[in-house]
């Protein structure tokens, strides 16, 4: 019975300075808490362990490549760079096969030196997984488009990805989600849920971005899940045990108990 781990919006910051501006993203902890969660993996035993995006927390001015050319951005791209092999040291030393991929937190250019090109299919536990890099449009609405809408199309309609699939992305499509002002599923998510369901392939979206998280289990069969962000208290993971075609039996635990 394939066992899946996952987190996601950890928000670290080790090597580089301050913390998240928002306070209760606790940035700074996160080296620590890391390395409780490894202890709760040798307990869980996963067969694979996934953390869908904002690995890091990033100013927005590196994200956006502002004031590329300065030597305090050259400094501050070093200290990226730490963080991000600090984390994939952590997961490298679980000794568990894992799956990971960018948030809009996250520094892709960085990301990618660092881990690779995480984007496509992996066979793993039985499942295929499709790791999607999407990003947010000129309205904070995530979108998918180009080569990642296209990945979308083939893992959905290529004969030879006709197989049980699990998609790994940092925004939802499901449930539709308003907050703060911003939508949070992405443009199209209607059409895109649709298209899930109807090709009997995905067993499983699994998401993050919206820090308090959320769990949609569709007419069509298919989980969308977002777990709270990791960043936070309580420290919430959560665990996915599949038995079959039968939905699979998930359980939220967090660090604090």
């Amino acid at each position: 019975m394939p066992r899946f781990l996952h987190f996601t919006d950890m928000h670290l910051r080790h090597h580089q300075p301050g913390s998240a501006s928002n306070p209760m993203r606790l940035s700074r902890l996160m080296p620590v808490t890391l390395e409780q969660l490894g202890l709760r993996i040798g307990e869980h035993k996963p067969d694979v362990t996934i953390m869908t995006g904002d690995l890091l927390d990033i100013p927005h001015e590196m994200t956006d490549g502002e004031n590329s050319a300065t030597s305090l951005y050259a400094q501050l791209l070093a200290k990226i760079t730490a963080d991000y092999q600090l984390v994939k040291n952590w997961f490298e030393g679980t000794g568990i096969p894992y799956l990971v991929i960018p948030g809009n937190h996250d520094h892709e250019p960085t990301f990618e030196k660092i881990f690779g090109n995480t984007r496509g299919p992996r066979d793993l536990a039985g499942f295929r997984f499709f790791s999607f890099w999407d990003r947010l449009g000129t309205n904070r609405q995530p979108e998918r488009v180009g080569a990642s809408a296209d990945l979308f199309h083939t893992a959905l309609n290529a004969p030879e990805n006709d197989c049980p699939q699990i998609h790994l992305q940092h925004y939802m499509i499901d449930p539709p989600t308003r907050s703060n002002g911003w939508q949070y599923e992405y443009k199209g998510a209607a059409k895109m849920n649709r298209a899930v369901e109807q090709s009997c392939r995905v067993r499983a979206v699994l998401s993050g971005h919206y820090h308090p998280g959320s769990l949609v289990n569709t007419i069509g069969g298919v989980t969308h899940s977002l777990p709270p962000a990791f960043c936070e208290a309580p420290h919430i993971y959560r665990i996915y045990d599949f038995n079959g075609d039968k939905a699979p039996v998930i359980t939220d635990f967090s660090l604090d108990t």
